[in-house]
């Protein structure tokens, strides 16, 4: 179900209200929290619900076997936990390529591979996420003998709320099961929970969507009907597209759950203010990066043991293929790992040097600022293009440099500069926002709400398109 949408209103206010009311029961609420959670994933697609109860189940029951086992046994299940968590993901981000080449090899007669049937059951909505967010659940408890497991209704309700289910943030379980015990909702959570919301929407209807129907979709369809300007140009509007829509739906959760009592951790911390790709991935997705540094790199080895660099290249390869089975993946991920190789040796190279000027220092800046952003919109290319060939396309277009095509609209540059300029100051707005929405009483904070919301739905293009990290 998409947040964006008159459904969700309506699934969301008697669950909010009713939430209040049971929140001091832990039981009771639990149980409500959880049939809520069923219900709204029921209605994002109830044909993926047994992958669900499948997760959480592997989770469970891998948690309960470990009790009183040794560190050998403990260790063998977990492995079984992540080999099938691993089974089961790659199973549905490869399925459709794996059949294209067993019917290319074998022919016709297994044409069936294939069909529309087969092909609806491909990747269950918001697997990626929350089997990630069941193997955090399952490995911190092999790491730490003191976690006592939880029942299957709460792991299943802590893999299934609803905020996150579909695209993140991936908690952790002392996120989590802390808040449902104790958290309620104070009266600062609900400006700051709607001005979350209300900052998303703007993000995704008026900005990323603007950008995706004006320009981005019509340059990655067709790059040499634009001219190598456009071409440009939708290569820095799609950056600020993937920006707002995926950090506006992180808002949203974020919004929502806080109303409920919930604090999400924070996902985007102004990523396009990066000075490095290191930094980079410290600010955007955080909830990826820190799992693939917690799960994936730290186990490796790290910084500390084997090669760093082959270490780092492992993860962000991983983390590229996590997100589907095209090439263009396999290739961000590893130009990225590539990018972090040469960021850690830079760091390791020029450790203790020193600029005594400050204009050098400021330059210095800039200049990181600037390959930093263009490293990562340039790379974006391969992540949005549907294909390895497209990409390339849409590199050559932009290299010979020709002026004749379809342009661009004004407002597209408007609108990606001030995309740009919401990662240095979006976090400074948000607070003066919610500290002018709080001084007014509860009743008008309502009103107040619901008028900005019309004004972004009045503003924002016909149609609202998918968030772009709901296909992951």
């Amino acid at each position: 179900m998409n947040f964006v949408t008159t459904s969700f209103v309506i699934f969301f206010l008697p669950v909010l209200c009713i939430g209040w009311g049971l929140r001091r029961h832990y039981k009771a609420y639990t149980w409500f929290l959880l049939g809520a959670n069923i219900l709204f994933y029921t209605m994002a697609g109830v044909a993926h619900l047994p992958f669900l109860f499948l997760i959480a189940f592997i989770n469970w029951g891998c948690v309960r076997a470990m009790e009183r086992k040794g560190r050998r046994k403990r260790l063998l299940l977990v492995s079984a936990a992540v080999a099938a968590h691993v089974t089961v993901l790659a199973f549905f981000k490869y399925y459709e390529v794996a059949a294209l080449w067993v019917v290319e090899q074998m022919g016709p007669g297994v044409q069936w591979l294939i069909n529309p049937y087969l092909a609806s059951w491909v990747l269950p909505v918001g697997l990626s996420f929350y089997s990630f967010q069941g193997l955090s659940y399952t490995i911190d408890h092999y790491r730490e003998d003191g976690l006592a497991p939880r029942s299957y209704a709460q792991v299943l309700c802590f893999l299934s709320f609803f905020p996150t289910v579909m695209s993140g943030p991936i908690m952790r379980e002392n996120n989590f099961f802390p808040q449902l015990r104790t958290s309620f909702a104070g009266e600062e959570d609900f400006p700051e929970g709607i001005m979350l919301i209300l900052s998303g929407l703007f993000k995704k209807v008026v900005m990323a969507t603007y950008l995706q129907s004006h320009l981005v979709d019509g340059v990655f369809a067709a790059p040499d009907e634009y001219s190598s300007a456009a071409v440009l140009m939708a290569v820095y509007a799609y950056s600020v597209q993937i920006y707002c829509d995926f950090s506006g739906y992180t808002n949203i959760a974020m919004g929502v759950a806080q109303l409920m009592g919930f604090h999400i951790p924070k996902n985007f911390d102004e990523p396009y203010r990066s000075l490095s790709l290191q930094e980079f991935w410290h600010r955007w997705h955080i909830s990826l990066s820190t799992w693939l540094r917690d799960y994936l790199y730290i186990p490796l080895g790290g910084s500390r043991k084997g090669n760093r660099y082959v270490n780092l290249m492992i993860t962000m390869i991983i983390g590229g293929v996590w997100h589907g089975s095209s090439l263009g993946f396999l290739v961000w991920g590893a130009l990225h790992g590539a990018g972090l190789v040469v960021v850690h040796a830079w760091h390791r190279w020029t450790t203790g040097c020193q600029l005594n000027s400050r204009v050098l220092r400021l330059l210095g800046r800039i200049t990181s600022w600037v390959i930093t952003m263009h490293v990562v919109a340039l790379l974006w290319v391969f992540f949005r293009a549907e294909t390895l060939v497209d990409a390339l396309a849409v590199f050559q277009r932009v290299m010979a440099w020709v002026p004749e095509g379809t342009g661009f609209p004004l407002a597209v540059l408007v609108a990606t500069v001030w995309g740009v300029l919401l990662s240095f100051c979006g976090t400074s707005l948000y607070r003066w926002a919610v500290r002018g929405l709080s001084i007014l009483p509860w009743a008008v904070q309502g009103v107040v709400a619901g008028l900005v919301v019309a004004l972004i739905m009045n503003f924002g293009p016909d149609g609202i398109l998918p968030f772009i990290y709901m296909r992951f």
